[in-house]
């Protein structure tokens, strides 16, 4: 297997165990930061590395009625925010070109 880096946690099958979690939407700043305390506390704890990961925009949720997410600009702030605050490195998703630039 090839080993992976995303900013200072590496994953390889020979490697340690490492977690990439986050609420599936960003919802709050509140929300995400909570969530991160409580993920990289627990990683901390264990030893693991940890990689926070959510989603700006859900274009594939299973309901119409569903809220699509915080947008691209305040997503990229608030993961942006948690990177520095909690310093772990963190991954959203992107569903159309354009949105790899900013992201």
């Amino acid at each position: 297997m090839t080993n992976v880096t995303v900013g200072n946690v590496t994953f390889g099958s020979h490697l340690p165990f490492a977690l990439i979690s986050g609420p599936c939407q960003l919802e709050t700043l509140d929300h995400a930061r909570m969530l991160a305390d409580t993920l990289a506390g627990m990683c901390e704890a264990l030893g693991i590395g940890y990689v926070f990961k959510a989603s700006f925009d859900k274009a594939n949720r299973s309901s119409l009625k569903g809220r699509r997410g915080t947008g691209i600009e305040e997503g990229l702030t608030i993961l942006s925010k948690i990177r520095a605050e909690f310093g772990c490195p963190v991954l959203t998703d992107v569903h159309e070109i354009a949105q790899c630039g900013p992201a």
